[in-house]
């Protein structure tokens, strides 16, 4: 995949919306690839939304940042799932007491992305399309793969990464959903489906397997361990390439961690959040 970090850095500035609350100065509201539709409060005090519309084949899909323009904050939040709210509506919470920002992909509110190209359809789960091997298997498995199908992908991939890393976050934070029995921390133990891609997994006794964190560094497994959590450590050199936006960020050498939490567990996400967020205070 052709996109680094720093690509977002070196973005033209195009036109500012009107009638925000948010600072001249965000980087978010400053896309060559995107236009802004909607910049507009989200409550009474310093709280924001505002809608890009990225380009997906002969068609678009709405990335929607939430941000608190006067507190920066440390959590800078990527939600890459449409039909995962719990975990944005627990991410709003946090911003809107401690400051940051949160990256939503907007469109059906469904898991996967549909789109056309030269007239065909084609579906992806947008957690699949951050390496060439993860946009062929998702295209594949979903729809159909071809050569037009994957650029567009790609296109698309780049450009939220774009918009995402524009603040340059010291680590990337994706924010997932999941159902009771489908896929939680105990998916990654020794002898289960995806044991092979864990370095390292802890489920403290009496604690719900459903919420948990994954992370691609041993310091901040350790650090969410040491408070309480469940999480699991990526094995880096050994994850399978799924396309995943932990494998691309392994690959960049970015720090990576995933707030995984079941539908309906907004308090415990939240819960997950605030404590991320301190662990983050903790290491600068």
């Amino acid at each position: 995949m052709r996109l680094v970090l720093c690509l977002a850095f070196a973005v033209s500035a195009c036109a500012q919306p009107t009638g925000s609350s948010v600072g001249e100065t965000e980087p978010s509201l400053r896309r060559a690839d995107s236009a802004i539709t909607r910049a507009a409060p989200l409550s009474a005090d310093t709280v924001a939304v505002v809608d890009h519309v990225i380009p997906l084949g002969e068609g678009a899909v709405t990335v929607r940042v939430r941000l608190d323009g006067q507190q920066p904050g440390l959590l800078h939040a990527l939600n890459l799932h449409d039909d995962e709210s719990t975990s944005v509506e627990a991410a709003a919470e946090v911003i809107a007491r401690r400051g940051g920002r949160v990256v939503e992909v907007v469109h059906s509110g469904d898991r996967n992305v549909t789109f056309r190209v030269g007239g065909r359809s084609y579906e992806a789960d947008p957690n699949r399309m951050f390496t060439e091997a993860g946009r062929a298997r998702t295209l594949g498995a979903l729809s159909s793969n071809d050569p037009a199908a994957e650029a567009a992908l790609e296109a698309f991939a780049d450009s939220v990464l774009a918009l995402y890393t524009a603040v340059r976050p010291d680590v990337v934070v994706t924010l997932h959903n999941n159902t009771p029995d489908n896929y939680s921390a105990r998916s990654y133990e020794p002898g289960a489906q995806y044991a092979s891609d864990a370095a390292a997994v802890t489920v403290h006794p009496g604690s719900d397997p459903d919420d948990f964190f994954f992370v691609t560094d041993r310091a901040l497994y350790d650090a969410l361990v040491g408070e309480g959590f469940n999480a699991v450590l990526q094995d880096n050199d050994a994850a399978t390439d799924d396309g995943s936006l932990s494998v691309w960020a392994a690959r960049e050498g970015v720090p990576y961690v995933n707030v995984e939490a079941q539908h309906g567990h907004r308090a415990e996400q939240a819960a997950m959040i605030d404590a991320l967020v301190d662990v983050l205070e903790n290491r600068r």
